[in-house]
Formats: C-alpha cells, structure tokens, sequence
C-alpha cells in the first residue's frame, strides 16, 4: 500500500499573526465600522460573530459549519441587509489573507515528506472554504497537483472526534499504518489519529508561548493591538533560524520578551518627541545601541522629520568634564556602590594618574601594593572621610575636570548638539546620572537643556535634581506617576541585558589633529557579550520590529500611546523574572554584567549559588546569597546543584528563625528593664 502524510493547516502549515483565530473577527468589526457598514463596536461584532458560529453549530451534524452557514445565523442576528452581509464574509476572507503566513518549517517538513509518501493530504477543522484554504496553500507553496484536502465542514466530521481521519482511510482505502499524521494539538492531531492506529508526530511550533499567551489575556483592553504584537513575536521566532538549542531560547526570549518591551518604549519615544517638535533625538551610548536600531524602523511610521543620532557617553566619560565643584553628588558617584571597590578602580573614576595619586594614597595607609585589594565596607567609608578632608584632592580634580570639560565641548560641537536647536536624550534610566553630568556642562557652554527620555527614573542622588524636562515610559519617581512607586531592581537588570551593547564602553574622548574627537573606548568590542550570543538576539528584536512595520494593518493608529499596553508587558516581563526555566535560566549563565563603571571586572547574569555565601545568609553575616548585587536570582537557583537548591530552602528557613529569636530576645531585654 502507498505511504501517505497528512498535515493538519492552521497553526501547523499556516499561522495567522494574531494569537486567537476570534482577532480577525474584531479587525474585521473595526474596518466594517469604518466603512458605515454597521454602526457598533469592534468589541461587539466580535461577540455577535462568535456567538453566530456557536449557534449555528447547533443545527448541523458533528456541530461543523461553513462559513456561509455561520454568516447566515450572523445576518439573523445583527439584522442588516444582506448585500452587507455578503460584504461582511468577503472582508473576513481578505483579512484572513492578510493575517495568513506560512510556518517555515512546516514547507521544510511538507518538502521532505513527499520524498518518502506517494501523496500529502491536508486536514482541518474549519470553516473557511475548500477552495480559499487550497488557494493559500498553493500562494505558499505548499500545495501540489494531486494533493488533497478534507476540511470539516464538507463532511460533517472532524479530527478532534476522529472521524474524519475515518473519512480519510475510507476514501484512499487505507490501512490506519499506512497513514502519517503531522499537527500541532495534542488532542485532534495526536491522541485521536493514534487511537486510531494512526502514526503522528507533534509539531507545536507555531503554539503561542507563555509569553505570547500572557499578552493575549490583554487583547480586550488593548483593541487587539497585543495580540498582534503577540502573533508578530510568534512569528519571529517562526522566521528566525538558529543552529544551537542556546540560540533557541535567547531567539525566543528576544522575539516574546525583549522586543514587545523595546519596541513600545521607543514608540513612546518618538511619540513624545513630536509632540514636543524636537529636532533631534540622541541615543546615549551603549544602552542606546538596540534603541536607536528600533528607532530607525518606527521613525518613518511615526515621525519621519526627527534626526536620529547615536551619542558616545558614559558615567565615566561625562562625570568628570561636568563637574564644577566637589561636593556630596561627587563623593557618591566616587563610592558609588559596586561588590568590587579597588583604589585602582577609584583612581579610574578620578581619572587620576598613579604617580600623582601615590603621594596622597601613601599617606593615608594606602601604598600602590595595596592598590588591588578589595576595600571592605568599613574601609570604604573610612577612606572617603579621610579623602573628603583632603585639601590637596580637589584643587588636582578640578583641574582635570576643566581639561576635559573642553574636549567634551569639540565633542558635543561636532554632534550638532550646541547648534541651539532642541533635542531629546535616550537613556533607559535609572537616575538620570547622564543627564545631570551633561546639564552641568551644557549650563558652562551656555546651551540649551536637553529633554530626557527614560524607560524608568528614579530620583537623583546626592541631592541633586535634573534641570531639564524628564519624562519616562514605565514609572517616574520624581513626580510619582507610574506602574511602580519604588525603584524596581527586576527592570533594572533586565533592561541592562536586553539594551546591551556591541562596542566597549566609552571611558573618555580624544581630541584629533584635524580637531575633531574621537570617543575612546575600553575595548573596541564588547567581546563577553558578543561570545554570549549578543548579534543573534539583537538580530531577534530587529526582526520583531520589522515584520510588525511590514504586517501592521493599513489602518494601524501609529499615535496610541504604548503606556495602555504597559500591564501586559509587565506581567510577561515579570514572568520571565520569576519563573525561569531551566533552559532559559541556562542561557544566561555567560551573559556578562559590568557592574564597575571602567569596566574592570565583569560578573554573569545567572551565576550558580555558591555554598560560603548561603552559609554567610543563613547565620546572618550577608543579607543576601546572590553572588552579586545585579544577579538574577531566581535564574541563579535554577542552574545551581540540587544540593545547593535544598540548602538555600534551609538557609531562608534557618534565617527566618534567627530574625525570630532576634526580635524575641530584644522583647524579653525589655520585659526585663520594665
């Protein structure tokens, strides 16, 4: 007998790029209600075309329709001539086109089955017509002289109760093994055929993940625009191939995750940046790498005018050339906290050079052989005030501000951004430290101010307050507006991976002999990032914001305001931080972290617990076992030993405790006082 393979269509073959089938239906009430051919919301005809299909199912055999059926108990509902009605399946079926697109993988898998099958089939329980479903099948180039199709609604039968694999064997006069079933439900494309004796092979890619399945929950609320933000990140990860099961799982996490985040904030953006006219946008170096690309896409869609440049900063770079007096703001940035804090790494933020730096550290029981060690907290503290003292300190510092304040201005010159015309600055946040070094020295150059835009803000340390506008997508603490009203470290290191750069970080600037300047950088490439797998998942985000340019719906309203959306990015976003898997949590085990500003050491993202610090937390002389203060824990957990899993369980258990007998001795001291 010949061998023959049968593929189920949607979600196998073909997907659309919205998550749920029902979608289409509101795109289509929202363009009916465009062209005057009802007179109520897209919300409405969504239900009333869902539930017209639901009713009709109740009067044919097996419950399967066609979709003149379906429109018929449609006409009798919303109660509109016919002529519309007519209008109204035509326009499902062109929307449908619209939203079709093939699954790669699936051509590659209907392409390898006709070298081995005599003949390929293709089943589906639907309700479209026959010859629409062989017409996209064949527009894709999945379909062939002699295949053949059964769809539901012709036979009355369906995969899902399995009689119409029945149908199936009965018309090719088939024995159930000489028939090879591929689709992606477990219950109509698996478990029925192989009840059957049928062989079948799941194929669920193009199965939303929980990630897209999360943004679907807030299709309603967003007039479905999640939802094709949802399918397009579905079919990013359709589209993008890899060769490593890594770059699967970084692919998928860039596609449903980091791109849908990304991409609303620089709509946002650009957005804002219109209603304001600015001239130019800047993309402060390296955080703006990926933001600029994303920017470059959307610009045309939302405000083609508007000039798009990448500006080469840092703390480093700018903390220096913009300081004009040493005072509190100083001393923070100097002893800013990092888990590895060297005099070396202070003399870099000083930008001090070690014979000048040697007299003054000698003194004060610090000689360059002790110049590697990491200082303890009480050291740290104690240095800073003998420094503060220091009269001979901050007439040098000064000094070297002034020298590089100077070449920061030929800098800035050369990037247009002292011409007096108003801009906007992209940072992702947290403090706005950029922002402020720049405003100083803007305030010296007799320039305008800047305005900030920032994924998130918190206030500024040390006193200090930003001069500037300062607007921000996801929450704002300086005028308590937002979706957090506290700093929000599961953002922030997140945002720090997913804004990574290519290039090393700015340290300073080098002024030519033509007289222009050049940026200096630490390394040319950011080389731990790229070995991680950096390009690849950029390349992902890209992809996402293309094919959601390319796809969007001709009517797509360019000007709402992403922050409606901000609740389903969140809850996707926070899934991903709390509850990692183990394959995701192990792709990011060699993504680097700069904690020091000089980038002088670099720690990893998802490092495994070690046991000296769950026995440090559980006794109380740590206040966390993370492995470093930007590390993401719940990852962390996942990679680490079963051994090292059931410890920290006992750590927090044991520490819980102490904290217990802790408060209890201190009530007891009291009774006794009393």
């Amino acid at each position: 007998m010949p061998r023959i393979a049968s593929f189920d269509i949607f979600d196998t073959v073909l997907t659309r790029l919205v998550i749920e089938p029902t979608e289409i239906f509101r795109i289509c009430g929202d363009r009916a209600l465009q062209f005057g051919w009802t007179n109520f919301s897209a919300e409405t005809y969504l239900a009333a075309r869902t539930n017209a299909e639901k009713r009709s199912r109740l009067f044919y055999e097996g419950g399967e329709v066609s979709l003149d059926e379906i429109y018929r108990e449609f006409a009798n509902a919303i109660e509109i001539p016919l002529d519309i009605i007519d209008k109204l399946k035509q326009l499902e079926l062109l929307v449908e086109t619209e939203y079709l697109v093939v699954v790669p993988q699936a051509l590659k898998m209907i392409a390898q089955a006709r070298q081995v099958h005599s003949q390929i089939l293709f089943l589906s329980d639907m309700y479209l017509p026959a010859e629409f479903l062989e017409e996209r099948l064949k527009y894709y180039g999945c379909w062939e002289e002699g295949d053949r199709l059964y769809v539901s609604w012709q036979y009355r039968k369906s995969k899902g109760k399995g009689d119409l694999f029945l149908k199936v064997l009965e018309d090719l006069k088939l024995s159930p093994q000489d028939l090879t079933h591929i689709g992606n439900n477990a219950n109509s494309d698996v478990a029925q055929p192989q009840s059957l004796g049928i062989k079948a092979t799941y194929f669920p890619d193009a199965n939303p993940n929980r990630y897209e399945s999360i943004l679907q929950k807030y299709a309603h609320s967003t007039n479905g625009i999640i939802s094709l933000w949802a399918g397009i990140s579905r079919y990013t990860r359709l589209t993008r191939e890899v060769k490593t099961s890594k770059e699967s799982i970084l692919r998928d996490i860039a596609a449903s995750v980091a791109a849908p985040v990304l991409t609303a904030y620089v709509i946002w953006i650009l957005q804002q940046a219109k209603v304001r006219e600015l001239a130019r946008i800047y993309f402060l170096a390296r955080d703006g790498e990926i933001l600029l690309q994303i920017a470059k896409e959307l610009a045309p869609q939302i405000y083609p005018e508007v000039e798009l440049r990448y500006l080469y900063v840092s703390r480093q770079a700018l903390r220096m050339p913009g300081l004009t007096k040493i005072n509190k703001a100083f001393w923070e940035w100097m002893f800013d906290d990092t888990d590895i804090f060297t005099i070396e790494s202070l003399l870099a933020r000083m930008c001090l050079d070690h014979q000048t730096a040697q007299p003054i550290f000698k003194s004060l029981g610090y000689p360059s052989d002790r110049w590697q060690q990491n200082l303890s907290a009480k050291e740290r503290v104690n240095l800073r005030a003998q420094l503060e003292q220091n009269a001979t300190l901050a007439p040098l510092i000064l000094d070297i501000a002034k020298q590089k304040r100077e070449v920061l201005k030929a800098y800035l010159q050369q990037e247009k951004m002292l011409d007096g015309q108003a801009f906007g600055l992209v940072d992702v946040g947290w403090r706005g430290s950029l922002q402020l070094s720049l405003e100083n020295a803007f305030e010296i150059f007799g320039s305008r101010l800047p305005v900030g835009f920032y994924f998130a803000l918190d206030k500024p340390t040390g006193g200090l307050k930003l001069k500037g506008e300062v607007v921000a997508f996801f929450f704002n603490l300086n005028n308590s507006t937002g979706l957090r009203n506290t700093i929000d470290y599961r953002y922030v290191s997140s945002m720090e991976v997913f804004c990574a750069g290519c290039e090393g970080t700015t340290l300073d600037y080098a002024l030519q002999d033509d007289l222009s300047v050049k940026p200096v950088l630490k390394h040319i490439q950011n080389q731990p990032a790229l070995d991680w797998g950096l390009p690849s998942f950029q390349e992902s985000v890209i992809t996402f914001v293309k094919l959601m340019v390319e796809r969007s719906p001709r009517n797509f309203d360019w000007s709402t305001s992403p922050k409606l959306w901000r609740e389903a990015l969140d809850e996707m976003f926070v899934t991903l931080k709390h509850s990692p898997s183990l394959t995701e949590a192990n792709a990011f085990t060699d993504c680097p972290f700069f904690d020091d500003p000089n980038e002088l050491y670099h720690f990893y993202w998802a490092m495994p617990f070690r046991l000296i610090d769950i026995i440090k937390y559980a006794i109380g002389q740590r206040e966390s076992f993370n492995v470093h203060r930007n590390a993401w824990n719940e990852a962390s957990f996942q990679v680490s030993s079963p051994l090292i899993q059931k410890l920290v369980l006992v750590a927090i258990a044991q520490r819980q405790l102490l904290k217990k007998s802790k408060r209890f001795l201190n009530q007891l001291q009291i009774l006794r006082k009393n």
